[in-house]
């Protein structure tokens, strides 16, 4: 089952990078726009990629990014790449961090950190909590793994 991640919470990553870029973009030609008046086709130009990109980078990660989940895996695909995350490799969902934040907050069995978005019905969250038979409690687990730090 194919489930889209939550556009809110997609937004704000999105608007730092743009607010990045902009003062990038801006910052390099900052003499163009100050000193160069009234403005004439250069400054227009630079204006309008930069809307452009902006509206095409909001559109392509709205469309690229989703969810698959199936019996024994969820798979995460980001633009062309795919991430699989088997349920069977879960050990530890952090549950209070998870459902403060509205991100997954999971540890595979390598002792890595992993998050995910919610997605809008918190479809995948619940499948998580429901599937992952191999989970440990927050004492056994800091016992496993006592260099990772939660």
């Amino acid at each position: 089952m194919k489930v889209r991640i939550s556009y809110k919470r997609l937004i704000w990553p999105l608007i730092a990078v743009t607010i990045l870029a902009g003062l990038i973009i801006f910052g390099m030609t900052f003499y163009l726009f100050l000193f160069e008046l009234p403005y004439d086709w250069r400054q227009y130009t630079i204006i309008g990629i930069y809307v452009a990109a902006t509206i095409a980078l909001f559109v392509a990660v709205k469309y690229t990014s989703s969810y698959e989940i199936n019996k024994s895996y969820v798979t995460f695909n980001k633009g062309r790449k795919q991430l699989i995350y088997y349920y069977s490799d879960v050990v530890y969902i952090d549950e209070e961090k998870s459902e403060k934040r509205k991100l997954i907050h999971f540890y595979t069995r390598q002792g890595h950190a992993r998050y995910l978005y919610f997605d809008e019905k918190n479809l995948l969250y619940k499948t998580m909590l429901q599937h992952c038979k191999n989970r440990l409690t927050k004492e056994e687990f800091e016992r496993k793994y006592p260099n990772v730090r939660l």
